[in-house]
């Protein structure tokens, strides 16, 4: 950011060109030189070369002892040419020796103020004022050093003072250096104006207006008064920089729309564009060349060219630290390109550098920033420890200097919105529910909290209350994106497609790039895919009379993206085999149907050909389901040749028609049961009714584990008992169980984890007692991107069949694609 403290070694080329006009004048002819080479040498001098004459003084000074001109005529140049050790060189050496004129000694108190020799300078300029107390270059200087050295309450007297006794545009300009060295930047943009109103054309009162609008930050305008400046001036370099900068800030504030962010970061990378490629050749531009690479970075952010801002940066940062403010927009990228523990690390190096305690006071902003950093990077005792700290010094209501009431605290809001998105981060939603919903309630005029409300009933499974309350949050702002995404998400769990697409479509438009939009467009893009579905049964050592030895089963379904919103074509091929005492069975399923979505429904279809025993038959299957709302669903299936028919009954030429029907309850994630009832009619002759009661019981969460409580109650009841296939007159069986889920790793929508099941229970069979029946399975899966979802589980189990008990050691799988 341009300074009103210009450069003074510019200053001094600014001021100096007067004293060299004079000097050009006023050089005495010396009795060993020739006049005119000696003016020869002056002019050129002026034009620029200042070497030839600086030259000719040590050529002099060798042959004797100048004089008191030449000495000041010596620390004019010297000092005009910027080469401030010479200026320095010859003060010391003539100051007593000769009694230097003033313009010289003017030179001197320049030189030592650039030094930041304060006392020194102030010396020389008050020397100066004793000869010379209308000198009003000495005057100014003076002042300015005052106001320098931090001598603050003289330094604005001295210029008060002397603009009162001499109203004018320099005196303004002066009065405005010494409030910008105080840092009261509009006192001094209101002393700046004075001038530049007294004088619009005074090169004082317009430098010092330049220097003012730059220190304010209105660096649009510092910029057009720099017109007299050259393009490759450092001063017109730093109002360029700042100028882009005002362009990158402005394309961080809020807006209708991304569209308007992106066009005016589009505007600042073009500028920078053009600045780079014009400083480049420039020797003395690397600073600025590298302050512009570095601001480039938040307009890239903005932009979403998030690789390219990643790769700049580390290149910075190769080279020299890189400012804090621009790593917080890495930090953002990181986050954009899913690199959270790059991000968390990033954000930890600003804000604690050197160890537990913040290098200074975090604001709101930056608390949140490295909150969701930590968040995202399941870090979450660090994110908890962090929140509850951010809670316990955010109090409700605050003080306001100047005003005797208490004031609602904003901070306090953050905080605990920052704790209900951790309950949810670290799956505890009965606990983010709570908190969610007293903020909602409590703060009815806020629609962020009524959207968060809602976020947590669809992630809790309860999209139709989540429904209601995005419809009452609609109505503070209905075009609120934030509330047109989570209507969108809601709107995809109860199949209301068109809907969804609608919301979507609005979305995208008015946010392409926004992370949260293209994860939405991400899901939706997923929902209009095709899908492979595969599972399957492989029995390593088993002794069952139900599937056999050796048995292995799969079943597979390809569907087709939907048709017209509610529709999908499928097909699929089932196969099973196993190994029975009386021969080896085998079946072969090719099915074709169609599948049905709409708001609270989901129907199937499906003709197969069926290929068992010793003959090929034409099946047929009518699935559906109803949802009532969140808790309650019934539904159901009717069959020819079912396909739960056993095995070794095809095997064996019989086949089964049947049905089934299931209720079930579902509270949220935590807690569901399921009833069902099946029958099924043999073509020996046999009926069999089955039922069974499951349900889940959530005992225990951590953010990745969880234990789950799994009661199974089954039985069976068949009319026929001397049948080829295990068929008991009646069976009972119920198993408790646990079954726990471990995250081994997770990044976003990649999640790896294991699972453990473990069950005893009882089995009992008429006429053959009750035995005890035993279960144990380990397995892994993976979910990548919401396209591949897959599983293995190794299981164990040991029941009684016929009185006998059976071990049955096998593998299950199943794999869902989407492409």
């Amino acid at each position: 950011m341009f300074s009103i403290r210009r450069s003074i070694k510019t200053i001094n080329n600014i001021r100096l060109v007067g004293f060299i006009c004079t000097a050009a004048v006023l050089f005495p002819v010396q009795a060993m030189a020739d006049a005119e080479e000696y003016d020869a040498l002056v002019i050129e001098a002026r034009a620029g070369n200042t070497k030839p004459l600086l030259k000719y003084f040590q050529a002099q000074e060798a042959q004797k002892a100048l004089t008191a001109e030449q000495v000041a005529d010596w620390l004019q140049v010297s000092s005009w040419a910027n080469n401030d050790q010479e200026t320095l060189r010859v003060w010391q050496r003539y100051r007593g020796q000769v009694d230097i004129p003033a313009r010289g000694q003017v030179a001197v108190a320049r030189v030592l103020r650039n030094e930041q020799k304060w006392d020194q300078s102030l010396t020389v300029w008050e020397n100066v004022l004793l000869a010379e107390p209308e000198n009003a270059d000495a005057r100014t200087g003076w002042i300015m050093t005052l106001a320098d050295a931090r001598r603050n309450e003289e330094a604005l007297t001295e210029a008060t003072k002397w603009q009162q006794q001499e109203p004018g545009p320099d005196r303004d300009a002066l009065v405005a250096y010494v409030y910008q060295s105080q840092g009261k930047n509009w006192d001094a943009l209101l002393a700046a104006s004075q001038a530049q109103v007294g004088d619009p054309q005074n090169k004082s009162a317009k430098s010092t207006m330049v220097g003012v609008l730059a220190a304010n930050r209105i660096s649009g305008p510092a910029l057009q008064l720099s017109d007299n400046l050259a393009a490759t001036d450092p001063i017109k370099r730093r109002l360029e920089l700042d100028a882009a900068a005002q362009i990158v800030r402005a394309a961080y504030t809020p807006t209708r729309n991304e569209a308007e962010r992106f066009i005016v970061a589009d505007r600042a990378l073009e500028r920078y564009d053009q600045l780079l490629a014009a400083w480049t050749p420039l020797p003395d531009a690397q600073a600025d060349i590298r302050r512009a690479r570095t601001d480039r970075i938040g307009a890239l952010v903005i932009r979403k060219r998030n690789a390219e801002a990643i790769a700049e940066y580390e290149a910075l940062d190769a080279q020299a630290p890189v400012p804090s403010y621009a790593k917080r927009w890495i930090a953002t990228a990181y986050l954009n390109q899913q690199q959270p523990a790059k991000a968390e690390a990033l954000l930890m190096s600003i804000y604690y550098p050197t160890g537990p305690l913040p290098q200074t006071p975090l604001s709101p902003e930056d608390e949140q920033e490295l909150f969701f950093a930590r968040i995202d990077n399941e870090n979450f005792e660090a994110a908890k420890i962090q929140v509850d700290d951010y809670i316990k010094k955010s109090p409700y209501l605050r003080r306001i200097y100047g005003s005797p009431t208490l004031q609602p605290n904003d901070n306090w809001l953050s905080g605990q919105m920052m704790l209900s998105q951790y309950y949810i981060a670290t799956n505890d939603l009965p606990a983010a529910e709570k908190q969610a919903e007293h903020l909602a309630r409590t703060g009815s005029g806020n629609q962020g909290l009524r959207i968060t409300y809602a976020s947590v009933l669809e992630a809790r499974g309860l999209p139709r209350k989540a429904e209601v309350e995005l419809k009452l949050a609609e109505v503070l702002e209905p075009s609120n994106l934030e509330l047109e995404r989570q209507q969108a998400y809601v709107a995809l769990d109860l199949q209301e497609w068109k809907q969804a697409d609608e919301l979507t479509d609005d979305v995208i438009a008015r946010s392409p790039d926004d992370t949260s939009t293209l994860r939405l467009a991400r899901i939706r893009d997923v929902h209009k895919m095709a899908e492979l579905r595969i599972n399957g049964y492989q029995g390593i050592s088993s002794d069952s009379p139900v599937s056999g030895k050796h048995d292995f089963t799969i079943n597979s379904a390809i569907y087709s993206p939907p048709i017209n919103d509610n529709w999908r074509l499928f097909t699929g091929f089932n196969f099973a085999t196993g190994e029975f005492e009386e021969g080896k069975g085998i079946s072969r399923d090719l099915a074709a149907g169609a599948e049905w979505t709409s708001r609270d429904y989901w129907a199937e279809m499906e003709v197969s050909g069926r290929n068992y025993g010793d003959g090929q038959k034409i099946g047929g299957r009518l699935s559906g389901w109803h949802d009532f709302n969140d808790n309650w669903r019934v539904g159901g299936s009717a069959e020819r040749l079912s396909r739960n028919t056993p095995l070794r009954a095809l095997r064996n030429n019989v086949s089964a028609n049947g049905g089934d029907a299931y209720i079930r309850w579902y509270q949220n994630e935590r807690r569901e049961y399921s009833l069902s009832v099946a029958g099924s009619h043999f073509s020996d002759g046999n009926d069999r009714i089955e039922y069974g009661l499951s349900g889940k019981e959530r005992l225990w969460t951590k953010p990745r584990f969880t234990l789950d409580f799994i009661p199974a109650i089954s039985g069976s009841v068949n009319s026929k008992e001397d049948v080829l296939y295990y068929n008991p007159k009646q069976d009972f069986t119920i198993v408790p169980g646990l079954s726990a889920e471990h995250v081994l790793y997770r990044l976003y929508d990649t999640v790896w984890t294991q699972q453990l099941t473990a069950g005893v229970g009882s089995y009992w069979q008429q006429d053959h007692g009750t035995g005890v029946v035993t279960q144990l399975g380990y397995g892994q899966r993976i979910q990548w991107n919401h396209v591949v979802d897959g599983g293995l589980m190794l299981t164990w189990d040991k029941r009684p069949y016929d009185g006998k008990r059976e071990r049955n050691i096998a593998i299950a799988f199943d794999l869902n694609v989407r492409f």
